[in-house]
Order: structure tokens, then sequence, then C-alpha cells
């Protein structure tokens, strides 16, 4: 790609064809200040305000971002506000999750903010630092899955990335609410002494969710069910029903529940809520109660993603 030449105009003068220039980043940020927020911003917001009321009384609190702020809603005013508590390391993936991996050895919490194509930059961090020494670092993978960004920006590899990293815990909420509740329980201190110790990723929530999002019935339906702690490592019954289950990961649970709608009769929908294990025991009660058809749904790669595990494992049992 070719990068730095500025305005559309001056691209085309120098030849760049379009699809050839990341030209989002040369765009002006004030052509953009009133466009609408977005997954990223939106969703990005809420967590740097939820870390924030928490700066006060956790002075090992840290947000880190690699040169990559304002695009996931971690934004100017908060920086300031924050002092201490945020810290830029310019695109510098590697360094950011190493320099991650030693506040959590310091006894601070970390929490690393970036976009899930740029944290394929820091593969050996997460291994070496974070995972192989049960380092308490929290990731916040923002346009994770599917999305129109253009192809040096998906991230639809991060599910087969993260979910085969040893001792990585990796979350997929799909909702706000999960969402922010899974960001408390991963930067908990107290975690430290459980026996989930360890880093944690946790897939920012699409478009496809903050769409959802918008729906009460779907706010009334993701808040009743909700748990916390340990539990986001179980799988989540949305709906009970027979015949057919539906296993929406993360943004494509609002697509599980169109498809359950869709059907004749009531198919059962699951929240797995994670991607780095299976859940063997939900796993075996829906064999149980006599479900004929599995099916997975997730925004990433077929070879080496989360459907792969389930349906390696269901015929590892015949």
């Amino acid at each position: 790609t070719t990068k730095g030449l500025g305005l559309d105009a001056e691209d085309a003068a120098q030849g760049v064809c379009e699809g050839r220039c990341e030209a989002n980043h040369w765009q002006n940020p004030l052509s953009r200040a009133d466009s609408s927020l977005g997954a990223r911003k939106y969703y990005g917001g809420l967590a740097m305000a939820s870390l924030e009321r928490r700066f006060a009384t956790e002075p090992g609190l840290t947000v880190i971002s690699p040169a990559t702020p304002g695009s996931n809603g971690i934004t100017r005013a908060f920086r300031e506000r924050a002092g201490a508590h945020y810290v830029d390391t310019g695109i510098t993936e590697s360094h950011a999750a190493a320099f991650a991996a030693g506040i959590a050895r310091a006894g601070g919490t970390p929490v690393v903010a970036t976009t899930a194509s740029f944290f394929q930059r820091a593969y050996d961090q997460f291994f070496q630092e974070m995972a192989l020494n049960r380092q308490p670092v929290t990731l916040l993978s923002f346009l994770s899955g599917l999305s129109g960004s253009d192809n040096t920006h998906s991230g639809a590899y991060d599910i087969a990335m993260f979910g085969n990293i040893p001792g990585l815990i990796c979350l997929a909420p799909t909702n706000g609410h999960d969402f922010l509740a899974m960001l408390d329980w991963a930067t908990d201190p107290a975690r430290r002494m459980g026996s989930h110790h360890g880093p944690v990723v946790i897939r920012v929530p699409g478009e496809t969710v903050l769409d959802a999002d918008s729906d009460d019935a779907y706010k009334a339906l993701c808040e009743s069910t909700a748990t916390s702690g340990s539990d986001w490592l179980r799988w989540h019954t949305v709906r009970a029903g027979a015949r057919v289950a539906i296993l929406g990961l993360g943004n494509t649970l609002p697509l599980a529940l169109r498809v359950a709608d869709a059907l004749p009769f009531d198919a059962t929908v699951i929240d797995p809520r994670q991607f780095g294990s299976l859940d063997e025991h939900a796993l075996h009660t829906l064999i149980d109660q006599r479900h004929r058809l599995l099916v997975t749904l997730e925004d990433g790669q077929l070879d080496g993603g989360w459907g792969a595990k389930v349906a390696a494992y269901c015929g590892n049992l015949r």
C-alpha cells in the first residue's frame, strides 16, 4: 500500500488507484467530527468511561494504545484526564504487548486496545510474555471479524489466532452489557488469586451487535439472562428448543436469533460467549437432548476457526 500522499487529488496525481492507498489514515479529522460513532468508538468509549471511574483508587490501572486511540473511542479528552493511566507506545504492537506484560508482572492492571489486524504483529508476545507466564493482561480487540474495512485491516483472522494460544481466555460478548461486565471481570485484581489467572482478550462488539443493542427486545433478552465471573467460560442458552441448536458466537448472535425465528419449530439458540475452549458439558447436554443438528456461526476463518473445533470434538465422539 501507499501511504502519506494526502488528499484524493494528490493520490490521483501520483497514479495511485482506488483500493491501493489507505486514505482513511490521512483524512481530515475535522471533516468526520460529526459522523456516526460506529461500533468501535461507541463501545470503546463505554470501556474507557468504565475504566476511568477506577483510576483514583487503582494506580496500576493503565490503558495502552499502539498509536490507534481515536478510531477506538479513546478520545483526546479522555487521554488528557487519564494522565499517567494512559500510554501511547506508537506503532509498536509487539512492544505494547510486552510492556503490558511487564506492568502486570509488577502488579498493575494493563489494558491494551487496538485493531484486531494490528494485534497480529504481537503474536509472539501474546504467547511468550502473556500466556506462557500467565500475566493478567486484558486485550480489547477492535474491528474483529467481518467488516467493511479494507483487506489490510480485516479482523477475520482473530479467532483462529487468539483461540489457539494456550492459556489465553478469549471472550466474545454479544451486547454492551456483557461487554462491560467482561471488562470488569478481566481487570478485577481479585482474579489474580483465582483459577482463571492469566491474559484475557475481549472481542469488542461490531456493527451487528450495535444495531441489535438498539432493539429493546434484544437488550431485554440479553440482560434478563446475564451472568458474570467464571460463568463467562460456560455456554449460555438464550432460547431453549429442540431438534436444532444454533450456536451464534459474538457478532453472529443476532443472526442466530433471526434464523431461529424463521424456522417452523422452536430451535435452541446458544450464546457461547468465549472461543478459547469448548464447553464440553454444554455440548454433551445438547447431544443428550437429541438435537439432530448443531449449527455454528462465526465471523472468521473456516479453517482453524471455532466451528471447526466444535465439529472435530463432535466427530471424535462417534
